[in-house]
């Protein structure tokens, strides 16, 4: 028996083969295995991946705060608003 696995997202982990034609062992041994892990690994995956999307929110508001520059405000400084134009 041989048969080709092909994955969409890197990281996916098989395991538990099961290779049979027995239906009703097939169900029993999927609620022994899958079954019983299938809300923890669900947890630990829903979990990793909201510290990954916090962290990577801390990390673009840290350089969103680097790049800004502060802004001088100066009220003497009038012909800050005056458009210069060529002369003719």
């Amino acid at each position: 028996i041989g048969f080709e696995l092909w994955q969409v997202k890197s990281g996916t982990i098989f395991d538990n083969i099961l290779v049979t034609d027995d239906v009703e062992y097939a169900k029993q041994f999927a609620q022994e295995t899958w079954g019983a892990m299938k809300d923890i690994e669900k947890k630990l995956f829903d979990d990793t991946k909201a510290a990954e999307e916090a962290e990577a929110k801390a990390r673009f508001e840290e350089e969103q705060a680097k790049s800004e520059i502060p802004v001088e405000d100066d009220e003497d400084d009038e012909d800050d608003d005056e458009v210069e134009h060529d002369e003719l």
